[in-house]
């Protein structure tokens, strides 16, 4: 390119937006073809890398505080946010899923809230194996109250048995040497999911939302086309609780917190 500059300076000055125009559309047919070639699976590992670079910034500003210099953590979110946008636009520029992860133990990770979400069992879960309710604790069919308002009749403590027999099973643990041992899927801190926290896993987009298929993405496995209960307590009447109607994805509030309905745990899992 030099010696064609050097011999030939207009018939180069004619060719350079030419060759600069091929070089673009090189690299844009790159780009296309890495975006057509990106998968579900190398897409949510570009997620856990932003996930682990947000608690890295996090650590930073915190350092700093301790020392008494000025922190911003916003920033922090600031970018993790700009990061995480820009890789769901190039998965859906690829026409790839990638937000959900099946960890395989019976948990999925949503890779944009970091949060790890429990499944459920289907009944019966196989053919010619007893119902669900019968042998398994993650039936889809159980129902849980919220609280037993003859210990709190005013307020209602967590005292029900989404509290005493899920999230109490769920999170038993032994400690062994300082270690906790034991918990669903290894981990002992499940807990209800608050209800802006419940209403991020709602998808009125899945076929057969609001018409008697569950709104949710199926890799939460079956899901009751019905109520599901978050652990926020009515403001107006603390003896409520708000919930999910998944069978069209609304949110209501003012219902009891003696009432059984379903349940599905969550924590924190990124």
């Amino acid at each position: 390119m030099t010696r064609i500059i050097q011999q030939h300076p207009i018939l180069a000055a004619r060719s350079l937006p030419r060759f600069v125009l091929a070089v673009l559309v090189a690299l844009l047919l790159a780009t296309s073809a890495a975006d057509a070639a990106l998968t579900t699976g190398a897409c949510l590992a570009q997620k856990q890398t932003v996930w682990g670079d947000l608690r890295k910034c996090q650590a930073i500003e915190r350092a700093k505080g301790l020392k008494g210099k000025p922190t911003d953590l916003a920033k922090c979110q600031t970018k993790f946010q700009e990061k995480l946008t820009k890789i769901t636009a190039k998965a859906t520029k690829a026409l790839i899923p990638c937000r959900y992860g099946d960890n395989g133990d019976g948990t999925v990770t949503d890779y944009d809230t970091g949060l790890q979400w429990e499944q459920k069992t289907p009944d019966p879960p196989y053919p010619g194996a007893l119902p669900c309710f019968l042998s398994d604790e993650h039936c889809v069919n159980f129902t849980y109250t919220w609280g037993n308002l003859s210990g709190c009749p005013f307020t209602g403590c967590p005292n029900g048995t989404a509290f005493i027999d899920l999230l109490g099973h769920f999170n038993s643990c032994v400690n062994t040497s300082g270690a906790p041992v034991g918990g669903f899927a290894g981990h002992c801190d499940w807990r209800l999911p608050t209800i802006e926290e419940l209403q991020t896993i709602v998808d009125k987009s899945v076929p057969g939302c609001g018409t008697g298929s569950p709104c949710i993405d199926p890799i939460f496995v079956p899901t009751v086309a019905g109520f599901y209960w978050s652990a926020t307590t009515g403001a107006a009447l603390p003896n409520t609780a708000w919930l999910v109607n998944f069978y069209d994805g609304s949110v209501l509030g003012f219902y009891s917190k003696t009432f059984d309905f379903a349940v599905r745990a969550v924590r924190a899992g990124l």
